[in-house]
């Protein structure tokens, strides 16, 4: 990379003015994601299950660190995220795939940080893989039989991260009491006999 296209390139964030620069490799060529925070937001306009749990994306745009002349971008588009999904997995099926506009059991985050939306692929191989590729960042995330499991398992009754009850505050709350209140019941019931 020399120092002309990278000033050029950087040079494209200029009316953007963004508060964050992050360098990111995508297949192979470097590019900057310029971001900055959103402008105020009305999360009443928001209607769907997730209005009360989703963050709205910091603005951002992208520039090719090698070709700027290009121009900046908002998100890596649809057919390359269609091309990466057939490369990451070659010769095996494609049980199916879709655009997920909402958070689901596997690719979530409690505060609604995460990107939407995301294109998650699954895979009819052994391990029953299923990729999430996020066009926002250019990022993968993946997921097999074993870490859904475990998603389950740990992050289920560890943290009691259940769909079903974390996202119904103060439900969530009083479970995670009254279970802490029984852990302590019992212990003091173990000290009597000593």
């Amino acid at each position: 990379m020399n120092i002309r296209k990278l000033r050029a390139s950087l040079a494209a964030f200029t009316a953007f003015a963004p508060k964050e620069l992050d360098l990111l490799q995508f297949r192979g060529k470097p590019y900057f994601i310029g971001q900055r925070p959103p402008v105020d937001y009305d999360f009443n306009k928001e209607v769907g299950s997730n209005s009360e749990r989703y963050a709205p994306p910091r603005e951002q745009l992208i520039v090719s660190a090698t070709a700027p002349e290009h121009g900046t971008f908002k998100r890596f588009d649809d057919d390359t995220m269609w091309k990466i999904a057939k490369e990451a997995m070659p010769g095996v099926q494609v049980q199916d795939a879709a655009w997920l506009s909402e958070y689901d059991a596997y690719y979530y985050n409690q505060a609604g940080l995460r990107s939407l939306p995301v294109l998650r692929v699954r895979y009819s191989d052994p391990q029953s893989t299923w990729l999430y590729l996020d066009p926002q960042h250019g990022t993968m995330t993946k997921q097999d039989r074993r870490s859904r499991l475990n998603r389950w398992l740990y992050h289920g009754f560890h943290s009691l991260d259940f769909p079903f009850l974390y996202y119904r505050r103060p439900l969530w709350d009083i479970v995670v009491i009254v279970l802490s209140i029984g852990g302590i019941a019992l212990s003091a019931t173990t000290l009597v006999p000593a």
